[in-house]
């Protein structure tokens, strides 16, 4: 377990491996054949179903062969066959809190998944992407390296995005190659969402994108 730091409180299936540079918090399960590797800091309460592989090295040409950081925050569910990538050389691979992955989703290298993210069955995370928070991925998404996804978008099944796409806050969006369909009511409903924090979310949203070089 290499300099792993797994805490009191946990339940670490006897078939998990855990290696490398590990600190785990509190009341985390992890379930059989999950392997946390890498350096990775891994918050309190929250559920690796099985068979997830979190920390492993880049696929990256040139950074493949590097460790560089991974952070998952509190409160989060990954259901089976879930990936998250380390960042390359020097970089940050970050988690948010209350972020649910279904099955088989997959996040890069160097990826930002703020609080609130839901990543269906089956979605893609290029690497750099930034999905801000509380936005909703359907099953199937695919998202292009160092895209920006709004806070509170919804993203249709099967939706492809682009490298020139632009996902504005609030709205939902579906397609291949990504369009507008509409307002996403129902997501600023549920989270309260009025149109001053709408205005202040999609000021943030350019200011990643222009950090992005998109």
């Amino acid at each position: 377990m290499g300099g792993a730091s797994l805490g009191m409180s946990n339940f670490i299936h006897h078939s998990a491996v855990i290696e490398g540079d590990i600190e785990l918090g509190e009341y985390n399960y992890i379930g059989p054949f999950c392997y946390l590797t890498g350096n990775l800091t891994i918050g309190d309460n929250n559920r690796f179903i099985s068979h997830c592989s979190i920390g492993t090295r880049p696929e990256h040409t040139e950074h493949w062969d590097k460790d560089g950081r991974t952070i998952i925050g509190d409160d989060g569910t990954f259901r089976e066959h879930i990936s998250i990538h380390a960042a390359t050389t020097d970089g940050l691979t970050r988690i948010g809190n209350c972020v649910i992955m279904l099955n088989k989703a997959y996040v890069a290298h160097d990826c930002i998944i703020e609080d609130g993210v839901t990543l269906s069955c089956g979605v893609k995370i290029g690497g750099h992407v930034h999905v801000m928070r509380d936005s909703n991925l359907g099953m199937g998404a695919a998202i292009h390296q160092y895209q920006v996804i709004g806070s509170w978008s919804m993203i249709g099944m099967g939706c492809i995005v682009p490298k020139k796409a632009r996902i504005y806050p609030g709205q939902t969006w579906v397609g291949n190659p990504v369009q507008r369909l509409k307002t996403n009511e129902h997501g600023l409903d549920r989270f309260n969402i009025d149109e001053y924090d709408l205005i202040e979310e999609t000021a943030r949203y350019k200011e990643l994108v222009k950090l992005h070089g998109l």
